[in-house]
Protein backbone atom coordinates (compact mmCIF):
# COMPACT_ATOMS: atom_id res chain seq x y z
CA UNK A 1 0.00 0.00 0.00
CA UNK A 2 1.65 3.14 -0.91
CA UNK A 3 0.98 6.64 -0.70
CA UNK A 4 2.35 7.98 -4.38
CA UNK A 5 -0.74 6.25 -6.78
CA UNK A 6 1.25 6.00 -9.76
CA UNK A 7 4.26 4.05 -7.61
CA UNK A 8 1.74 1.56 -6.25
CA UNK A 9 0.19 1.06 -9.60
CA UNK A 10 2.91 0.03 -11.22
CA UNK A 11 4.14 -2.40 -7.75
CA UNK A 12 0.81 -3.83 -8.51
CA UNK A 13 1.31 -4.56 -12.21
CA UNK A 14 4.49 -5.82 -11.78
CA UNK A 15 3.15 -8.12 -8.72
CA UNK A 16 0.22 -9.67 -11.25
CA UNK A 17 2.65 -10.94 -13.40
CA UNK A 18 3.88 -13.72 -10.62
CA UNK A 19 1.72 -16.47 -10.86
CA UNK A 20 1.60 -17.32 -7.04
CA UNK A 21 0.80 -13.81 -6.47
CA UNK A 22 -2.59 -11.91 -6.74
CA UNK A 23 -3.32 -8.67 -5.94
CA UNK A 24 -6.52 -8.08 -4.28
CA UNK A 25 -6.46 -3.70 -3.71
CA UNK A 26 -4.74 -0.58 -3.92
CA UNK A 27 -5.11 2.29 -1.23
CA UNK A 28 -4.49 5.79 -1.21
CA UNK A 29 -4.54 5.76 2.57
CA UNK A 30 -3.69 4.66 6.11
CA UNK A 31 -7.51 4.71 7.45
CA UNK A 32 -8.08 3.24 3.57
CA UNK A 33 -5.77 -0.05 4.29
CA UNK A 34 -6.80 -0.75 7.27
CA UNK A 35 -10.83 -1.47 6.02
CA UNK A 36 -9.43 -2.74 2.59
CA UNK A 37 -7.67 -5.36 4.89
CA UNK A 38 -10.51 -6.13 7.34
CA UNK A 39 -12.75 -6.60 4.14
CA UNK A 40 -9.93 -9.01 2.10
CA UNK A 41 -8.27 -10.07 4.42
CA UNK A 42 -5.11 -10.76 1.95
CA UNK A 43 -2.11 -12.91 3.47
CA UNK A 44 0.47 -9.75 3.00
CA UNK A 45 0.06 -6.49 3.05
CA UNK A 46 2.48 -3.72 1.71
CA UNK A 47 2.53 -0.72 3.52
CA UNK A 48 4.27 2.50 3.04
CA UNK A 49 5.33 4.29 6.14
CA UNK A 50 4.71 7.51 4.53
CA UNK A 51 1.04 6.38 3.59
CA UNK A 52 -1.56 9.28 3.42
CA UNK A 53 -3.65 10.25 6.32
CA UNK A 54 -2.80 7.52 8.83
CA UNK A 55 0.94 6.38 8.97
CA UNK A 56 2.10 2.90 7.77
CA UNK A 57 2.79 2.24 11.58
CA UNK A 58 -0.50 2.83 12.76
CA UNK A 59 -2.22 0.91 10.16
CA UNK A 60 -0.15 -1.74 10.31
CA UNK A 61 -0.74 -1.83 14.36
CA UNK A 62 -4.55 -1.69 13.37
CA UNK A 63 -4.60 -4.44 10.73
CA UNK A 64 -2.61 -6.58 12.86
CA UNK A 65 -4.60 -5.89 15.77
CA UNK A 66 -7.92 -7.00 13.90
CA UNK A 67 -6.59 -9.67 11.38
CA UNK A 68 -3.45 -11.12 13.50
CA UNK A 69 -3.22 -13.29 10.28
CA UNK A 70 -2.70 -10.64 7.71
CA UNK A 71 1.17 -9.86 7.68
CA UNK A 72 2.64 -6.96 7.24
CA UNK A 73 6.16 -5.50 4.80
CA UNK A 74 6.55 -1.79 6.09
CA UNK A 75 8.42 0.09 2.60
CA UNK A 76 9.55 3.25 3.44
CA UNK A 77 12.45 5.18 2.42
CA UNK A 78 13.51 5.86 6.03
CA UNK A 79 15.71 2.98 6.87
CA UNK A 80 17.08 4.30 10.15
CA UNK A 81 17.08 1.75 13.12
CA UNK A 82 14.01 3.83 15.03
CA UNK A 83 12.04 3.57 12.08
CA UNK A 84 12.57 -0.38 11.71
CA UNK A 85 12.37 -0.80 15.48
CA UNK A 86 8.55 1.22 15.03
CA UNK A 87 7.58 -0.92 12.46
CA UNK A 88 8.46 -4.18 13.98
CA UNK A 89 7.07 -3.15 17.25
CA UNK A 90 3.33 -2.41 15.32
CA UNK A 91 3.66 -5.78 14.00
CA UNK A 92 5.50 -5.71 10.49
CA UNK A 93 7.03 -8.82 9.61
CA UNK A 94 8.76 -7.78 7.09
CA UNK A 95 10.94 -4.31 6.11
CA UNK A 96 11.87 -2.80 2.72
CA UNK A 97 13.27 0.26 1.45
CA UNK A 98 11.41 1.95 -1.26
CA UNK A 99 14.46 1.40 -3.46
CA UNK A 100 14.68 -2.46 -3.26
CA UNK A 101 14.78 -4.59 -6.39
CA UNK A 102 12.14 -6.77 -7.82
CA UNK A 103 13.83 -10.21 -7.02
CA UNK A 104 14.25 -8.57 -3.18
CA UNK A 105 10.46 -7.67 -2.93
CA UNK A 106 8.88 -10.69 -4.54
CA UNK A 107 11.56 -13.14 -1.73
CA UNK A 108 9.91 -10.85 0.69
CA UNK A 109 6.60 -11.35 0.21
CA UNK A 110 6.93 -14.70 -0.31
CA UNK A 111 8.67 -15.38 3.04
CA UNK A 112 6.63 -13.47 4.96
CA UNK A 113 3.27 -15.09 3.59
CA UNK A 114 4.43 -18.21 5.20
CA UNK A 115 5.43 -16.28 8.75
CA UNK A 116 8.90 -15.86 7.97
CA UNK A 117 10.27 -12.25 8.65
CA UNK A 118 12.51 -10.27 6.27
CA UNK A 119 14.69 -7.47 6.99
CA UNK A 120 16.66 -5.42 4.31
CA UNK A 121 20.24 -6.29 4.36
CA UNK A 122 20.59 -2.33 5.16
CA UNK A 123 18.83 -2.27 8.46
CA UNK A 124 19.87 -5.34 9.98
CA UNK A 125 22.75 -4.52 11.50
CA UNK A 126 21.62 -1.29 12.92
CA UNK A 127 18.30 -2.57 13.88
CA UNK A 128 20.42 -5.42 16.07
CA UNK A 129 22.84 -2.98 17.70
CA UNK A 130 19.80 -0.83 18.73
CA UNK A 131 17.93 -4.41 20.10
CA UNK A 132 20.85 -6.04 21.60
CA UNK A 133 20.98 -3.62 24.88
CA UNK A 134 17.66 -4.54 25.25
CA UNK A 135 18.41 -8.19 24.76
CA UNK A 136 21.36 -7.69 27.15
CA UNK A 137 19.23 -6.77 29.69
CA UNK A 138 16.02 -9.31 29.70
CA UNK A 139 19.15 -11.99 29.56
CA UNK A 140 20.78 -10.40 32.54
CA UNK A 141 17.45 -10.24 34.58
CA UNK A 142 16.11 -13.34 33.81
CA UNK A 143 19.58 -14.63 35.12
CA UNK A 144 19.00 -13.50 38.86
CA UNK A 145 17.23 -14.81 41.12
CA UNK A 146 14.62 -12.61 42.87
CA UNK A 147 17.21 -12.60 46.36
CA UNK A 148 20.17 -11.61 43.80
CA UNK A 149 18.00 -8.99 42.53
CA UNK A 150 16.87 -7.61 45.83
CA UNK A 151 20.63 -7.28 46.62
CA UNK A 152 21.78 -6.01 43.78
CA UNK A 153 19.37 -2.98 44.25
CA UNK A 154 20.95 -2.66 47.64
CA UNK A 155 24.21 -3.07 46.27
CA UNK A 156 23.37 0.04 43.99
CA UNK A 157 22.27 2.00 46.95
CA UNK A 158 26.10 2.23 48.13
CA UNK A 159 24.93 -0.65 51.38
CA UNK A 160 27.84 -2.44 52.81
CA UNK A 161 27.41 -6.41 53.23
CA UNK A 162 26.55 -5.91 56.83
CA UNK A 163 23.41 -3.46 56.18
CA UNK A 164 22.30 -5.92 53.07
CA UNK A 165 22.30 -9.20 55.34
CA UNK A 166 20.47 -6.57 58.35
CA UNK A 167 17.47 -5.19 55.75
CA UNK A 168 17.24 -8.36 54.11
CA UNK A 169 17.38 -10.54 57.38
CA UNK A 170 20.25 -12.68 56.25
CA UNK A 171 23.34 -14.15 57.33
CA UNK A 172 26.67 -12.20 56.22
CA UNK A 173 27.78 -15.26 54.61
CA UNK A 174 24.41 -15.62 52.68
CA UNK A 175 24.88 -12.19 51.52
CA UNK A 176 28.34 -12.54 50.44
CA UNK A 177 27.21 -16.07 48.52
CA UNK A 178 24.97 -13.77 46.74
CA UNK A 179 27.03 -11.41 45.75
CA UNK A 180 29.24 -14.11 44.48
CA UNK A 181 26.53 -15.35 42.25
CA UNK A 182 25.83 -11.79 40.65
CA UNK A 183 29.28 -11.23 39.78
CA UNK A 184 29.52 -14.69 37.85
CA UNK A 185 25.95 -13.71 36.34
CA UNK A 186 26.76 -10.37 35.22
CA UNK A 187 30.52 -11.22 34.32
CA UNK A 188 32.03 -8.50 37.12
CA UNK A 189 34.97 -9.08 39.41
CA UNK A 190 33.75 -6.85 42.02
CA UNK A 191 31.01 -4.60 43.87
CA UNK A 192 31.79 -1.84 41.95
CA UNK A 193 32.25 -3.57 38.16
CA UNK A 194 28.70 -5.04 39.45
CA UNK A 195 27.35 -1.59 40.17
CA UNK A 196 28.11 0.40 36.84
CA UNK A 197 26.95 -2.62 34.71
CA UNK A 198 23.34 -3.22 36.52
CA UNK A 199 23.18 0.73 35.67
CA UNK A 200 24.72 0.15 32.35
CA UNK A 201 22.04 -2.53 31.70
CA UNK A 202 19.07 -0.44 33.52
CA UNK A 203 18.80 -3.64 35.83
CA UNK A 204 17.78 -1.55 38.84
CA UNK A 205 15.17 1.10 38.87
Amino acid sequence: MEDHTLVAEALATMLAFEDDIEVVATVNSGAEAVQVAADTKPDVVLVDIRINGLNGIEATRRIRAHNPQVQAIALTMHDDAETVAEAIAAGALGFLPKNTSREELLMALRKVSIGEAYLHSSVTAAFLKRVAPLADRTLATERLTPREHEVLELLVDSKSTREIAKELILGEETVKTHLTHIYQKLGVADRVEAVAMALRRGLVD
